[in-house]
């Protein structure tokens, strides 16, 4: 499997609520395990799963449990247990994203999470999930989906771009894999509007270069 990134931010530290879930620590745990600490993946597993088990399910929760699991069977070694876990991360994404269709909280009243209203960061995370699994798991196009969704949202868009700048990575990443090279140019332009000399506009317009 791909190796999912780090999913941070850069150079901006954002507050969060004391009672948000789950909490920033575990959330900079999750990167790591993301990164490919194989170690943090289980710890990441099992606080979140406590973490549900005992506050309830929510939106965010889910969709990094979710991925979680997906980085499990990443991880694994035996092919059953890639497709295992793999599978049952994408049927707990699945759980967090239909909660979020039906959760009726105006985006400018929801918690700020990692810097992003968390409707904003779920999708996201989703959406990375799913663009970095294997073919043969088909959810590429819906994660793909979800990015160009999520980026032509226009209040998406108005979002500081410390705390946006790694989701245009990861679409820019899907768009040359889906073949679409004109939506990853229209991005990377839109990255450079913002700020041409952040690392990360500089690390997509070398991804981009290096697909030319």
């Amino acid at each position: 499997m791909k190796k999912f990134r780090m999913m941070m931010l850069v150079g901006v530290l954002f507050s969060s609520s004391v009672i948000a879930a789950p909490s920033d620590s575990l959330i900079a745990q999750y990167n790591q395990a993301a990164e490919g600490d194989e170690e943090a993946v289980e710890l990441v597993y099992q606080q979140l799963d406590k973490l549900i088990e005992a506050q309830g399910a929510d939106v965010l929760s889910l969709v990094y449990l979710g991925s979680t699991e997906a980085l499990m069977g990443r991880d694994a070694f035996m092919p059953w247990n890639k497709m295992k876990y793999t599978e049952q991360g994408l049927a707990t994404i699945a759980k967090g994203l239909d909660l979020l269709q039906v959760s009726e909280t105006p985006l400018a009243q929801q918690e700020i999470r990692q810097g992003l209203p968390e409707a904003y960061l779920a999708r996201a995370i989703a959406a990375a999930t799913y663009t970095s699994l294997p073919d043969m798991f088909n959810h590429f196009e819906r994660g793909y989906d979800l990015f160009l969704d999520l980026l032509a949202d226009e209040q998406f868009q108005q979002q500081h771009y410390d705390a946006t700048s790694w989701i245009y990575i990861y679409a820019i990443e899907a768009a040359l894999r889906a073949e679409d090279s004109e939506q990853a140019s229209k991005w990377l332009s839109f990255m450079q509007q913002k700020n041409a000399n952040h690392p990360l506009t500089i690390q997509a317009q070398a991804i981009l270069d290096k697909a030319a």
